[in-house]
């Protein structure tokens, strides 16, 4: 039943959730290794932010107002960038290009800074 929804997901057209559902495949891999999933859920992660051309900021206006929806959507784009690294560093996995183009804009562009304590 869950495989056959998750397929119906990655079928459609709804990036953003193709993007979340996969990921969150790829985590449950962690948990329950199951060899070749990772990296094809990964991947499949990966195209649907691509695909979708899914960002941090706007191309354009202002950035939207900071939501609960919203936060999901950094944490996805976030995660997929910190999976994509750790399987490279920890995993022995392939050289991190996937992720390229939302880690340059989340390390150059969103500029995030430390807070003063």
């Amino acid at each position: 039943m869950a495989l056959e929804y998750l397929a119906d997901i990655i079928k459609g057209h709804e990036r953003e959730l193709t993007a979340q559902a996969t990921l969150w495949v790829t985590a449950g891999t962690f948990i329950l290794p199951v060899d070749g999933l990772t990296h094809t859920y990964l991947q499949r992660s990966c195209e649907a932010v691509n695909t979708a051309e899914l960002r941090f900021i706007p191309t354009y206006g202002q950035p939207p107002e900071f939501s609960e929806d919203l936060h999901e959507k950094l944490s996805v784009l976030s995660q997929i960038i910190y999976f994509e690294n750790f399987l490279f560093l920890a995993c022995d996995g392939a050289e991190p290009v996937m992720t390229a183009r939302i880690e340059k804009e989340f390390r150059y562009e969103l500029q995030v800074r430390p807070s003063s304590l």
